[in-house]
C-alpha cells in the first residue's frame, strides 16, 4: 500500500489560463512587437489554443493585470500589445531594461498596491526628523528636474524614505525589494514629450504634505493623485 504522503501528495501545475498568458508573453517579446500590435480577438485565441471562452477571457484577464495587452471591444477590436517588450513607462518617463520588461511591470504593480499601506504608516509614526529628512529629498528631486535619470533615482529615494518609517518590517522588505529590481534591470531613462517634472515633483510634495498631516483622508486623496491607476504608474 503506497504511504499517505505519496497519494496525497499533488504537483503543482500552472492552470490552463496561465500557461496560455505565458506563451503569449514570449511571443511578444520574442517578436519584439511594437505597441499597439494588433494580436487577434478573443476567438483568435480560442480558436488557436482550442480552449473554452472562460479559459481566454481568464489569459486575457492576466495580461491585462500584467499591462502586456490592452483589449478592446467592437469592429476592428481585439488584443493589442500595450507596451514595447524590454521598456516599462512610468507616466511620461520610459525605463530601458536590460532584458525582461513584464517582470519589471509586474514588480511596479506591486510597488503600486503597496504605496497605501506605506504611507498610512508613516502618517501614523513619522516624526519631525523624518519629515526635515523628507523635504531634504523633495528639495534634491527638485534640483535635478532636467535629468531623467537623476530625477528617477531622487523619486525613488523620497519612496524609500516613506518606507523607511512603517514599523511593518515585512511591508518595508517588500515595498524596497520591488524597487531593487526595477534598478538592477534599468539600462537607461528616457521622457516623451509629455514629461513634466514639475507636475511630478508637485505630486510627491503632496504625499509628504499628507504625511505629515496625519489625515488618513487626505493620505488617500495623495495617493490617488500619485497613482491614479491600478496599473504601471508613477
Amino acid at each position: 500500500m503506497s504511504r499517505p504522503e505519496q497519494t496525497g501528495r499533488a504537483e503543482w501545475r500552472l492552470s490552463r489560463a496561465e500557461a496560455i498568458a505565458r506563451e503569449i508573453e514570449r511571443k511578444i517579446l520574442e517578436s519584439s512587437l511594437p505597441d499597439g500590435s494588433r494580436l487577434g480577438t478573443k476567438e483568435d485565441l480560442r480558436q488557436e489554443y482550442g480552449v473554452a471562452v472562460g479559459t481566454v477571457n481568464e489569459a486575457v484577464r492576466l495580461l491585462e493585470t500584467r499591462g502586456v495587452v490592452s483589449a478592446k471591444p467592437g469592429p476592428g477590436g481585439g488584443l493589442f500589445t500595450l507596451r514595447t517588450p524590454g521598456h516599462v513607462r512610468i507616466k511620461h518617463l520610459t525605463l530601458g531594461l536590460r532584458e525582461d520588461g513584464v517582470t519589471s511591470a509586474n514588480c511596479l504593480a506591486v510597488r503600486d498596491a503597496l504605496e497605501e499601506p506605506i504611507l498610512m504608516d508613516a502618517a501614523t509614526h513619522r516624526t519631525d526628523a523624518d519629515l526635515a529628512e523628507l523635504r531634504e529629498l523633495l528639495d534634491d528631486m527638485n534640483e535635478q528636474r532636467t535629468d531623467a535619470g537623476k530625477f528617477l533615482r531622487a523619486n525613488w529615494a523620497v519612496h524609500r524614505r516613506l518606507a523607511a518609517i512603517t514599523p511593518n518590517a515585512v511591508l518595508r522588505v517588500i515595498y524596497n525589494t520591488m524597487l531593487d529590481m526595477i534598478e538592477n534591470e534599468i539600462e537607461h531613462v528616457s521622457t516623451d514629450e509629455l514629461f513634466t517634472a514639475s507636475k511630478t515633483f508637485r505630486a510627491h510634495v503632496a504625499l509628504v504634505d499628507a504625511v505629515e498631516s496625519q489625515d488618513p483622508a487626505r493620505v488617500r486623496r495623495a495617493v490617488r493623485r500619485h497613482s491614479p491607476q491600478a496599473t504601471v504608474v508613477d
